[in-house]
């Protein structure tokens, strides 16, 4: 095996396929990077639940294949003094030979024989969407996932695509976010990814209009352009009816700047530092919202301006659920939709009714 490569695009493969494999693993081989040459040069990283493959540009002289400590041959190649370099086996065929410049280096390898298969998923009937417009849905989605492992099924986000509607959900028992766009996809479909795999997908697009794919089959998931792949598993099971979470009518609606509601909460959860299982208390009256909020540090309150309409109410919330579904929206303005105390908020938008998230109110100090 032997290749000459650019330093940067390599580094650039290195770090992606990175994602993918784990710091520890109970097979060794999964802690390295599997590079193969053959017409092209393909990295893969996989920890059996995702894996990801990467195209870097290159000469190749002699095909081959080996699987290196992940490490070891990022740290590397990060700190290679040429620009160029040149990658290859041996004639011992017992160590991997990289030269850039004067720096020189032989290191150990693992037969690729013992790396598990990455079977690329059929492309035939693929969806497209922008990646700028994916990372939308993930970022304003993934975050309201489970990380609780009693209940798998909702570490995964709910994908699904019905009437030219591509749909993204995830919930947790605590809080709801609901995010779609327009798709022009004409096959109706549902299925459940891991919001980790997302999460770390979203890693590595970036925020252009350039096109990035989807297809699936009844087990995995494949997201592709013409530099990676991201294969995983799908989550089976079925998903929570999360419809019948969100309330059928509103008592009051509280209309407010999204910036300000934000800083605000910031501001007054600082007196909870570690103690953020006491809730802020959130009260309405004709034209404000009173914010409240007593830890062992001490209490804190802000006053807001807002368009009221409805009764008054006091609710109390967990700042962190909060905080991460106002940093998620996009929008200036925001409604929130109050029905009673027991009942969750529904944050929305007069502006953009592709988003809706929902957050549970916690139990009243005090009561049973």
């Amino acid at each position: 095996m032997k290749f000459t490569c650019n330093r940067d695009a390599l580094i650039e493969g290195i770090n992606i396929v990175q994602k993918a494999i784990p710091g520890k693993s109970t097979m060794p081989v999964l802690e390295g990077i599997l590079i193969e040459v053959g017409e092209e040069l393909i990295l893969t990283g996989s920890d059996n639940e995702i894996s990801i493959t990467y195209e870097v540009p290159s000469i190749i002289e002699e095909i081959g294949g080996v699987v290196v400590s992940s490490k070891t041959f990022g740290d590397i190649i990060r700190k290679l003094p040429d620009i160029y370099l040149t990658i290859e086996t041996s004639e011992e065929g017992r160590s991997l030979v990289i030269d850039s410049g004067n720096a020189h280096f032989e290191i150990n390898y693992m037969d690729k024989s013992g790396y598990p298969k990455v079977m690329p998923l059929d492309t035939t009937e693929s969806l497209s969407i922008t990646q700028n417009n994916l990372k939308t849905l993930i970022r304003q989605t993934a975050f309201s996932a489970s990380q609780d492992n009693t209940r798998p099924i909702l570490k995964g986000v709910l994908v699904e695509n019905k009437s030219g509607i591509l749909n993204f959900v995830a919930l947790d028992g605590f809080r709801l976010a609901i995010k779609n766009i327009e798709s022009s996809y004409e096959k109706d479909f549902s299925m459940i990814v891991s919001a980790r795999v997302l999460n770390e997908l979203s890693k590595i697009m970036d925020s252009s209009d350039d096109f990035i794919y989807i297809c699936s089959d009844s087990t995995q998931i494949m997201f592709y352009n013409d530099k990676f792949k991201l294969i995983s598993r799908l989550l089976q099971g079925e998903f929570i009816d999360y419809t019948r979470m969100i309330p059928k009518e509103k008592k009051t609606v509280i209309k407010l700047n999204r910036r300000e509601f934000l800083s605000a909460v910031e501001r007054v959860a600082i007196v909870l530092d570690d103690d953020r299982k006491k809730p802020i208390v959130i009260k309405n009256y004709d034209d404000e919202i009173v914010i409240n909020v007593a830890g062992e540090r001490g209490v804190s309150r802000e006053v807001l301006s807002a368009e009221i309409s409805g009764e008054e109410m006091e609710l109390f919330f967990s700042s962190r659920h909060i905080l991460e579904c106002l940093r998620a929206v996009d929008e200036d303005i925001i409604n929130l939709d109050l029905t009673s105390p027991l009942h969750p908020v529904v944050i929305k938008s007069d502006d953009d009714d592709s988003f809706t998230f929902l957050v549970m109110p916690v139990r009243q100090p005090g009561t049973r």
